[in-house]
């Protein structure tokens, strides 16, 4: 592969929007399934900090899935795992995981 000078004029890809919400708001997911979203990501990170222990080849033991499976997990690929699967990897690592809830406030 050969790699090419860039041509003259041509500039870098510019920003052409400014976001003031998080990164969840920027993906357009919709509100109720932003719930479930972030209680995945939230675990995720959990089980990446424990999964870094081990090579990827123990997590495809330990988990239970194939080689390609595993590097999507580790890469982030959130889209691809169910909450359910995550709380099985999280119980597969040893841990314990749980979800934690808050009834409405009454308004004053």
């Amino acid at each position: 592969m050969v790699r090419r000078p860039p041509e003259r004029g041509r500039t870098a890809k510019s920003i052409n929007r400014i976001s003031f919400g998080t990164a969840f708001d920027d993906l357009n997911i919709a509100p109720r399934k932003l719930v479930s979203f972030n209680l995945r990501a939230e675990l995720h990170a959990s089980i990446i900090k424990v999964a870094s222990r081990y090579s990827q080849a123990e997590l495809q033991e330990l988990l239970d899935e194939s080689q390609p499976r595993v590097s999507d997990f580790l890469r982030g690929k959130l889209t691809k795992y169910s909450l359910q699967t995550l709380v099985e990897y999280a119980e597969r690592l040893g841990m314990s995981p749980q979800i934690n809830t808050e009834a409405p406030r009454k308004p004053s």
